[in-house]
């Protein structure tokens, strides 16, 4: 078989069957008119193939123009088998590195602490005879003596800031002057106090430190009380100490001492506390709110054995560095599955995810919700908005009413009492307010609130966090804005989403700065990158089978352009991705070019029942086609046999399955829906459904047609679609039907909202402001009908991954219904032609 693309690339391919499951074969490609032999081989589950890749970012014109005026990337002695092996062992390295650190998470990883290694060095020996005095964990000191930068600071070595940097080595310094150990370090670090003072007076508020008002004046006063040579009557100084008086008198003293709060996370920065009733807020594990230095001023004032068990415990574990928190397993678990779904790898890890999240919900309290580490008596909405979208959407039955705790009169926050919200706390908790359920008052209340204060945020550049420090925080804010969860499709957020990962660069910000490799790092990206583009490759390649398909069975003669074509590939390969799911992802593609067919032929040729009914007969085999038979519908029943015949093929050849009696039933049953109205198409979703299931070997018996819950599904869905559809019509119709000077407006402000790629005009937005919202609103409630019937019962009779197969199907009718067909074309672009 010859194929021949628009790129002007000639490939011939021997013995060609599936492009999943080739055997050894050749293919030779032409360009400029000389041959090249590139081999094709299955090894295991992947295609080893050399696709054609380019070094610029095509437009919408040129992915049909002629791949001469193009240039590979591939020098012309490299061996395509040698780079698809070589990639795909690089990635099965890297994702059993990432197994391994996923199942090995333990308590969670995070660095260590300067400022709370201090502390905890602080603490004395009683046990010991004699008048000179140690400290109770020498290995603190140690890790201090070993750890100073060569700047004479202690802190975050990559990033500087300020507030972190002084914090943390003025807690060192106090350390090596109270046990007068390591002068010269110490002296260094006087030094660089001395020297970066002043620079208080410009950083960045929303990167300071959280309660350094509070506890940087303590260590100042400690520092003082041993004589330490720094300068105590700066005006910056006096300026810190003044907002921390202030701040002083509105914290409620009787309230601290009786329920948990995060004055319980500094606890090192205040005075006149009554130790003995707040002991009663303890943690389990003896801790206070998982802080080593506000544990260890606890233990120093009460001699609790349980703040001593924590402590000993920290310290051993992490060799005499402590971290600012411990432990950190909820959020470690939580945002590392988050980094890799949306990195588009976290089909490698199922079994780990499970593991991950039967941890969270383990520790899940349905009462306050979760805490960043696990029996906490005090939780922030971060966490647990985090926890119930990840819990919900893998199957777990949690309850979001738990967000009313983080609600005070029509606002939430992350923390009670807290003077500044956070973008990024704001943003998860969006997030999470869209895979609501029917009737989750508190869930729309959520998602009104935080699009608001998102819109706001990015409208005044205000999107500096105060509790991490990332690559590029607006853009994950406006891609949420623009692209809600139901038209979010998979590869385009992973896509874009590669790019705004920051991996090991992202900082988290607590009493001191500090890094979680569990949730950012490296291996997660490069894994990522090598993935994405290996997947990219495999979809290249399957366009240019699409374009000959296209070719071979003269779709132009029904009007349907190569755009369609690119569109109905681009939806499949966004949507199901994997390489190993090529026959799904064809599937799909190929029946939208047919249903468009069969549609275009009956709306423009077949204008009675019995026209569209000699069709369906036909197909069925009541009917032969006599010869004056019309030459379109020929060639309409042509097409559809062909490819219902190699589907079905495949499928049985691939996988074992036999459905070809149930993929002609799901096609005949639309027909007739068809048949009976010209211009209906309401029913094209489900079948898109059954035709992608089908072909991937989900459904075995035909009695799952009849389940009530399937039926629930295939109704929900085909309505949700065709109201979709009406509404892209309706939208184009009023452009259509606008007076001139109305027309040319809207026009200008096509031109000014699409210039921007990652910028449009929603479906709600447009049909809000011009034909009424009633539809778009009925549209919404259905969308979290169907998410609940996808993501609510999980212990159903349908196979999960059917009901996932009608959610895909779905979004990327709310996709196209979304977005502008800019925006389409840059998403395109990105995700079929851009490498990372």
């Amino acid at each position: 078989m010859q194929v021949i693309s628009s790129y002007g690339v000639c490939c011939t391919i021997h013995q060609f069957n599936n492009p999943t499951l080739l055997s050894t074969q050749q293919a030779e490609f032409i360009k400029h008119g000389r041959p090249r032999n590139w081999l094709f081989q299955n090894k295991g589950s992947s295609l080893v193939h050399r696709p054609v890749r380019f070094n610029c970012a095509p437009n919408a014109a040129s992915y049909f123009g002629n791949v001469d005026e193009q240039q590979s990337d591939y020098p012309d002695n490299y061996e395509a088998e040698d780079i698809q092996v070589t990639t795909a062992i690089q990635i099965k390295n890297l994702t059993e590195e990432i197994k391994h650190m996923l199942s090995s998470m333990g308590d969670g990883r995070s660095s260590v602490s300067p400022y709370d290694t201090a502390w905890v060095s602080f603490i004395r020996d009683t046990n010991i005879n004699g008048s000179r005095e140690r400290p109770l964990f020498p290995s603190c000191l140690k890790w201090i003596e070993d750890n100073q930068l060569p700047d004479g600071s202690w802190g975050e070595e990559l990033v500087f800031c300020i507030y972190d940097r002084l914090l943390n080595t003025l807690a060192c310094v106090v350390a090596l002057t109270l046990w007068n150990t390591s002068l010269r370090k110490r002296n260094k670090g006087v030094m660089f106090i001395k020297e970066n003072l002043s620079k208080l007076e410009t950083g960045e508020v929303e990167n300071m430190t959280c309660g350094f008002e509070f506890v940087f004046p303590a260590l100042l006063e400690k520092a003082q009380k041993l004589d330490t040579d720094i300068p105590y009557d700066v005006p910056v100084l006096k300026e810190i100490y003044a907002r921390r008086e202030a701040k002083f008198t509105r914290i409620p003293k009787d309230l601290m001492h009786t329920i948990p709060t995060t004055i319980l996370f500094s606890l090192e920065g205040l005075r006149d506390l009554d130790w003995q009733r707040l002991l009663k807020l303890q943690m389990q594990d003896g801790s206070f709110l998982t802080s080593p230095a506000s544990t260890a001023i606890a233990f120093m004032e009460t001699n609790d054995e349980k703040c001593l068990g924590f402590l000993q415990n920290v310290v051993e574990k992490c060799n005499g560095g402590v971290p600012h928190s411990y432990p950190v397993d909820m959020q470690a678990r939580l945002w590392a599955i988050d980094r890799l779904q949306r990195l588009g790898i976290s089909y490698y890890f199922g079994e780990e995810f499970k593991e991950l999240l039967d941890h969270v919900i383990r520790y899940w309290n349905e009462e306050i919700g979760i805490f960043g580490g696990r029996n906490s008596n005090f939780c922030d909405v971060d966490d647990t908005c985090m926890a119930i979208r990840l819990l919900r959407l893998h199957g777990f039955d949690v309850n979001p009413d738990v967000l009313n705790k983080f609600k005070d009169g029509d606002q939430f926050f992350c923390l009670r009492g807290e003077l500044n919200k956070s973008p990024t706390a704001m943003y998860n908790l969006y997030r999470c307010s869209q895979a609501l359920f029917p009737g989750e008052k508190i869930l729309e209340e959520a998602k009104d609130f935080t699009y608001k204060f998102l819109q706001q945020c990015l409208a005044n550049n205000k999107s500096l966090d105060k509790w991490v420090i990332a690559k590029d925080i607006p853009g994950e804010m406006q891609y949420a804005l623009e692209f809600p969860w139901y038209a979010s499709l998979p590869r385009v957020e992973s896509r874009l989403y590669i790019e705004q990962y920051g991996g090991s660069d992202d900082i988290w910000i607590g009493k001191t700065l500090y890094r979680m490799p569990d949730v950012s790092n490296n291996v997660y990206l490069q894994a990522a990158k090598l993935d994405y583009n290996r997947c990219q490759s495999q979809h290249r390649f399957e366009w240019l089978i699409m374009q000959k398909w296209y070719e071979k069975c003269n779709f132009q003669h029904f009007g349907i352009s190569k755009k369609y074509l690119l569109v109905s590939y681009f939806l499949a390969a966004a949507s199901i991705f994997e390489v190993e799911k090529s026959r799904e992802r064809l599937a799909w593609a190929k029946s939208r070019l047919i249903c468009k067919m069969i549609t275009s032929y009956f709306n423009e040729e077949a204008t009675t029942w019995t026209t569209r009914n000699s069709l369906l007969m036909e197909l069925k085999g009541f009917h032969d086609m006599n010869k004056n038979s019309n030459k379109t519908k020929e060639m309409v029943l042509k097409n559809l046999r062909q490819f219902l015949h190699q589907l079905s093929k495949e499928t049985y050849e691939d996988l074992g399955k036999e459905i070809h009696h149930q993929l002609h039933n799901a096609w005949e049953t639309w027909l007739m829906s068809l048949r009976e109205e010209k211009n209906t198409c309401q029913e094209e979703a489900e079948l898109l459904v059954q035709t992608i299931y089908l072909s991937a070997g989900h459904m075995k018996h035909d009695e799952i047609l009849f389940d009530a819950e399937y039926n629930n599904l295939s109704i929900l869905t085909n309505k949700i679609c065709r109201m979709l559809n009406e509404l892209q019509n309706d939208k184009m119709l009023l452009i259509i039907s606008l007076p001139p000077w109305n027309l040319s407006l809207i026009l200008s402000l096509h031109i000014v909202f699409t210039s921007i790629p990652n910028t449009q005009i929603s479906a709600d937005q447009w049909c809000s402001r011009t034909t009424g919202s009633s539809k778009t609103t009925e549209i919404e409630l259905d969308m979290q009908a169907l998410v609940k019937l996808v993501f609510g019962n999980y212990s159903s009779n349908i196979n999960q991954d059917i009901k996932q197969i009608f959610f895909a199907v779905a979004k990327t009718f709310y996709y196209t219904a979304h977005i502008t067909e800019e925006v389409i074309d840059f998403h395109i672009s990105k995700v079929l032609f851009q490498q990372v």
